[in-house]
C-alpha cells in the first residue's frame, strides 16, 4: 500500500470516527485521540470508573440567588430554562386582630310552677312542672300564655336573669398567609431545539453566576467525583396556612337585675291583690310556694323591667397564624467547580 492510500485510509478512519462520536449514545466504544475531540468521550477523564456518575441527566447551566433578585436569561448555547425552583422555604403570616362585643343582659326566659315544694329543690326524681315562657328576647312587655288555674301547683319559680354570649369581632387587616423563600434556581441547557449559537457547552465557560451541574430528580446519592457541590432545590410549594377564629371566653363583671311580676288577669292587669313581683339576678332564681299545700294563686300573665345593667366583658381568643408550607418534587445538582 502507497504512502498516498495510508493517508487516505487514516483520513477517512478519522472522518467515521468523528461521526460515531457525534452518536456517543450508540456507541460502546470510546473514541481515541487525535480523532475525536475530548467532549465526546463519555468516559474521560476517568468518569466511567466513578460509580456515583451513574444516573444523573447531562450537565445543565445553574444559577442560584436571592429570592428577590431577577433571575438572570439563559446563554445563547443553553437557550431552554430547564427548571426553575427555590430552597429556604418559610412562612410569612399575619392575622386580623380579635376583639370581643359585650355580653349583653337578658330578661329571663319565664317561670316554672311545680308540683313540688320549694320548686324541687330537694331534686325529687321525674318532678311535674309546668314552663310560662317569655318570648326570646323579651323586652318586658306584658305576656299573656295559656292560664294556669289555682290549686294545680305548689310552687311557682321566677327564671334568673342570663348573659347573652359576647359576640367576636374580627378586624379589618387583611389575612397574610404566604409561603416565602431565600434562593430562587435556574437551569439552562440547550433542549430539543438547535440553539442560535452552534458553539459547543464545552467550548465556553459559563456565564458569571452559572456553575455546570449535573442533575437528578428526588435524593440520589453522593455527588460525582468531578461536581462535588450539592446544591437542592424545589418545583412545588403546597401551603396550609392560614389563621384561627376569633372567639370569646366567658363573661365576667356583669351585673343584670330585673323585677318580674305575675298577674292572675291577663293582659297584666294592675288591680290591687291580682299581683305579685319578685326580684331577681343573674344569681338568684327566687321561688315562692305554700308550705301547707297548693296556691290559689292563678297565673294568667306576666311581665318584667330592669332595675340595673351592667353588660359582661369577655376575653378574646384566636386569631391566631396556624399551618405550615412544605415543598415536593426535589431536584438535585451537582456541581463543577468554577473553572
Amino acid at each position: 500500500m502507497t504512502p498516498k492510500s495510508l493517508q487516505l485510509l487514516a483520513s477517512l478512519g478519522c472522518l467515521v470516527a468523528l461521526v460515531t462520536c457525534g452518536h456517543v449514545d450508540e456507541q460502546s466504544a470510546t473514541c481515541e485521540d487525535p480523532c475525536c475531540p475530548g467532549a465526546c468521550d463519555p468516559c474521560r477523564d476517568g468518569r466511567c470508573d466513578d460509580e456515583d456518575a451513574l444516573g444523573w441527566e447531562p450537565p445543565v447551566l445553574l444559577w442560584w440567588g436571592d429570592a428577590d433578585a431577577p433571575a438572570p436569561g439563559c446563554p445563547a448555547w443553553a437557550p431552554e430554562v430547564v427548571f426553575e425552583g427555590v430552597d429556604g422555604l418559610s412562612a410569612k403570616q399575619q392575622c386580623p386582630s380579635c376583639s370581643c362585643g359585650p355580653a349583653a343582659c337578658k330578661l329571663p326566659a319565664g317561670l316554672i310552677v311545680w308540683n313540688e315544694h320549694m320548686c324541687n329543690a330537694h331534686d325529687v326524681p321525674d318532678p311535674q312542672f309546668i314552663r310560662y315562657p317569655a318570648p326570646d328576647p323579651w323586652d318586658g312587655s306584658c305576656v299573656t300564655g295559656e292560664m294556669i288555674p289555682p290549686h294545680t301547683f305548689k310552687s311557682v319559680q321566677l327564671l334568673s336573669t342570663t348573659l347573652s354570649p359576647c359576640s367576636p369581632i374580627t378586624g379589618p387587616e387583611p389575612v397574610v398567609a404566604e409561603p416565602v423563600w431565600e434562593t430562587q434556581a435556574r437551569a439552562c441547557g440547550a433542549g430539543k431545539v438547535a440553539p442560535e449559537d452552534e458553539q459547543p457547552p464545552e467550548a465556553s465557560l459559563p456565564p458569571d453566576g452559572f456553575k455546570e451541574c449535573l442533575w437528578r430528580q428526588g435524593e440520589p446519592g453522593p455527588c460525582p467525583a468531578d461536581h462535588p457541590e450539592r446544591r437542592v432545590f424545589y418545583r412545588e410549594i403546597e401551603t396550609s396556612l392560614t389563621c384561627t377564629a376569633c372567639t370569646c371566653g366567658e363573661a365576667t363583671d356583669a351585673s343584670c337585675i330585673a323585677q318580674a311580676r305575675v298577674f292572675m288577669r291577663p293582659g297584666c292587669d294592675m288591680t290591687p291583690g291580682q299581683w305579685g313581683g319578685w326580684a331577681m339576678d343573674l344569681d338568684h332564681s327566687p321561688c315562692t310556694g305554700s308550705a301547707a299545700g297548693t296556691m290559689s294563686l292563678r297565673i294568667g300573665s306576666m311581665d318584667a323591667m330592669w332595675y340595673g345593667q351592667q353588660p359582661g366583658r369577655c376575653e378574646p381568643a384566636g386569631s391566631d397564624p396556624t399551618g405550615e408550607v412544605w415543598a415536593n418534587e426535589q431536584t438535585t445538582f451537582c456541581c463543577a467547580e468554577a473553572r
